[in-house]
């Protein structure tokens, strides 16, 4: 059994972000994870991360970089 090898494919100090990436990948049908990496005792350290399957990682790039966060 091959096991498939993960990749960040975006990282961000804020849950909804990483929530808003995560499901655009999931509606674009891309496997992908998300890890709090946040310190659970000062919250101003650490990201939350998004990972992927490496397969997918250039349609993902892409799919993110469409978002527009500060428009």
């Amino acid at each position: 059994m091959k096991k498939d090898k993960w990749v960040q494919v975006y990282k961000t100090r804020t849950t909804y972000r990483a929530e808003i990436v995560k499901q655009l990948l999931k509606l674009n049908d891309i496997k992908c994870i998300s890890v709090n990496k946040i310190d659970s005792s000062y919250n101003n350290f650490g990201f939350h991360e998004v990972l992927v399957v490496e397969k997918n990682y250039l349609k993902a790039q892409k799919l993110i970089q469409g978002l527009d966060f500060y428009g």
